[in-house]
């Protein structure tokens, strides 16, 4: 009996600690390559999802501001307001603005609107409001009939950005006033 013992081939305890030790190493490396792949997916979508939503405003805007009628301007002749078919409702003049998220103006903080009315669905700035344009995220001048568009777009709890720059000629600019 104690032959058998003797002639047994085995793992001693510490052949089998160091192989343990070295499938936790493996794992914790698996696990951080992982981790470092989801990170970069997901900004990368947070990215794309920025650059689709600039996109998304500036053909909004584009088509709006392209059909404007009687802009006016005010200092560094930076856009004030002007007549919208679309956005006017009973108004003379439409205004774009970026909600402030206040009770009182009933506007999502960060989403552009032309008077109450939301250029894009709230669905647009990702769930929850993952996207918004900060307040001084949209500059608009004209001059000579055309508009000259900058606009920002960026994570609400993040660094990723899009920007957009863009010029729109004005086929209606109407009558001065």
């Amino acid at each position: 009996m104690a032959r058998k013992w003797k002639d047994s081939r085995g793992l001693t305890l510490v052949e089998m600690l160091c192989a343990v030790a070295i499938l936790v190493l493996l794992g914790l490396l698996i696990n951080t390559g992982l981790q470092l792949a989801v990170h970069s997916y997901q900004d990368i979508t947070a990215q794309e999802e920025l650059e689709l939503l600039a996109a998304s405003l500036s053909n909004a805007l584009a088509d709006d501001l392209r059909y404007a009628k009687f802009p006016e301007t005010g200092a560094g002749k930076s856009l004030r307001n002007y007549h919208s078919e679309r956005y006017n409702g009973n108004q003379m003049h439409t205004v774009l603005s970026i909600g402030t998220g206040d009770e009182n103006d009933g506007k999502d903080k960060g989403q552009l609107y032309a008077n109450d009315y939301r250029m894009l669905p709230s669905g647009a700035y990702g769930s929850g409001g993952a996207y918004v344009i900060p307040e001084d995220g949209l500059k608009i001048t004209y001059e000579n009939g055309i508009f000259t568009v900058n606009l920002t777009v960026k994570q609400a709890a993040g660094e990723l950005s899009a920007q957009a720059h863009f010029t729109v000629r004005c086929l209606n600019p109407g009558a001065k006033r």
